[in-house]
C-alpha cells in the first residue's frame, strides 16, 4: 500500500502551557510524525460518515476529503496535518472519527476525514 501513499505531511497538535497563569495555546509538531506518508484524497467522501461542509457567502468553498495513512501512526481528531511534499498542498484539520480500514484477516490501514484551514483568499473575486 505504501505506493498509493503520493504526499508527506507533518502533524502539528495542539498543546496548552501557561505563563504566570495565563494559558497560551500552540501548534507544535508531533516527534515521529514529521514526514508521514499518506494520501490525501480531496475528491471522495465516505457515504454515511463524511458531511459536505455548509455553503458560507464571501468564502471558499472548503476543501475537504480523506486522508488514508498507516495503521501504525498515532494521529488523532483535531490534529493538523501540514502538506510536506506531494500533489496536494495546504494545512488540513482532521475531523470525525479516525477509523480503522478492516482486511479480511486484521486492520489494514486508518482513515480520516479532513478539511482544509487557514486558506489563501488572497485571489477571490469580491466584485
Amino acid at each position: 500500500m505504501q505506493h498509493l501513499f503520493s504526499s508527506r505531511v507533518q502533524v502539528l497538535r495542539l498543546s496548552v502551557t501557561a505563563t504566570d497563569g495565563v494559558p497560551t495555546y500552540a501548534w507544535g509538531s508531533v516527534g515521529g510524525l514529521t514526514s508521514v506518508a499518506c494520501r490525501l484524497d480531496l475528491t471522495f467522501m465516505r457515504p454515511g460518515k463524511d458531511l459536505p461542509m455548509p455553503v458560507e457567502a464571501g468564502k471558499k468553498p472548503d476543501r475537504i476529503g480523506v486522508m488514508f495513512f498507516d495503521k501504525s501512526k498515532d494521529i488523532r481528531v483535531g490534529d493538523r496535518v501540514l502538506c510536506v511534499s506531494g500533489p496536494i498542498e495546504g494545512t488540513f484539520e482532521v475531523r470525525g472519527s479516525v477509523d480503522v480500514a478492516q482486511s479480511m484477516a486484521a486492520g489494514h490501514h486508518k482513515e480520516a476525514a479532513v478539511t482544509e484551514v487557514a486558506q489563501d483568499v488572497s485571489d477571490m473575486d469580491y466584485s
